[in-house]
C-alpha cells in the first residue's frame, strides 16, 4: 500500500496545534517554577503525581485506552481563590510517551456554616494528537457546584466541547463513604445534553455516563481502581475507540 501525503490544509492544522501544543507546555513549566517561589503562610500549594492505566472522562478514552502519566499542581488560597495546572504523557501506541494533555483550572468555592460547599469556575483543556479525540482538540467548560460532607452535584457548560463545535450542557451527581481512615468509595453519575450546533451535524441524544471506585491508602501513596461506562451518545472520535466500559487502576502521591 502506497501511503498518501496528507492535505496542505491537514498539514497546516497539524502544525498550529504543535505550536499551540508547545506554548502550552512551555507554561507548564513556567507554572513548575512557580512553585519554588514563597507564599503566604497561610496559602496552600500542592503537587499530585499519578500514574493511571486508562485516562477515562465521563466514560471516553481520552488517552485512546493508553496508560498515562499525570502531574497536578494546586494552589489554595484564603480567600476562596483556586488555581490547578495539570499536565499529562501517554504511552502511544507507536511513539513512546507523548504529551496528552495540558489543562488550567481556576475558580473560587466558599464553605458555609451548615457544612455545604459552594464551587465556581471555569478549566480549558488542550489535548494533543495522540489522545484518542481526533486530531487533538481543545475545549474550554464553565461549572459550577454544590457539596455536601457525603454528597455533591455540579453543572458545566462548554461553549465547544472537546472541540466538536457544539454547545453541552453536564449534571452530574457524585458521592463518597470513607469506610475507614484507609479505605474509600467513591462514585458519579452524570448526563452529557448536546445544548446547540453550529454547521456541525451530530446525533443530539443525550448520554449517560458513570463511574464506581475504591480507593486505598498506603503510606503518602493512594491505590485506586473503578469501573466507568456510558451510554452511546455523540462520536468525537475518528477511527479507533477503545470501548464505552473499562476497568481502571492506579497509583498516586503527594509530592
Amino acid at each position: 500500500m502506497i501511503a498518501r501525503a496528507a492535505p496542505a490544509d491537514s498539514r497546516a492544522q497539524r502544525c498550529v496545534a504543535s505550536h499551540s501544543f508547545a506554548r502550552g507546555s512551555a507554561l507548564f513549566l513556567a507554572g513548575l517554577l512557580l512553585t519554588t517561589i514563597p507564599v503566604p503562610a497561610t496559602a496552600q500549594v500542592g503537587a499530585v503525581l499519578s500514574l493511571f492505566s486508562d485516562n477515562r472522562f465521563r466514560g471516553y478514552s481520552l488517552s485512546d485506552g493508553r496508560p498515562v502519566g499525570i502531574l497536578d499542581l494546586s494552589y489554595d488560597h484564603p480567600s476562596g481563590l483556586y488555581g490547578t495546572l495539570s499536565g499529562s504523557v501517554v504511552a502511544s501506541r507507536h511513539n513512546g510517551l507523548r504529551p496528552l494533555r495540558l489543562a488550567v483550572n481556576a475558580g473560587y468555592a466558599t464553605r458555609f456554616r451548615s457544612g455545604l460547599t459552594v464551587d465556581l469556575g471555569a478549566v480549558h483543556s488542550h489535548y494533543s494528537e495522540y489522545s484518542g479525540v481526533a486530531s487533538g482538540r481543545s475545549y474550554t467548560e464553565f461549572y459550577a457546584g454544590l457539596s455536601g460532607k457525603v454528597i455533591g452535584g455540579r453543572v458545566s457548560i462548554s461553549p465547544n466541547y472537546l472541540g466538536v463545535t457544539r454547545a453541552t450542557f453536564h449534571g452530574a451527581v457524585n458521592g463518597h463513604v470513607e469506610l475507614s481512615p484507609k479505605w474509600l468509595l467513591d462514585g458519579e453519575v452524570g448526563l452529557l445534553v448536546p445544548i446547540g450546533s453550529r454547521g456541525y451535524s451530530l446525533s443530539s441524544r443525550p448520554q449517560l455516563d458513570a463511574r464506581a471506585g475504591i480507593a486505598r491508602r498506603l503510606g503518602t501513596f493512594t491505590l485506586h481502581a473503578a469501573v466507568t461506562g456510558r451510554t452511546k451518545g455523540p462520536d468525537i472520535y475518528s477511527g479507533h475507540e477503545p470501548g464505552r466500559t473499562a476497568f481502571v487502576v492506579g497509583i498516586s502521591s503527594a509530592l
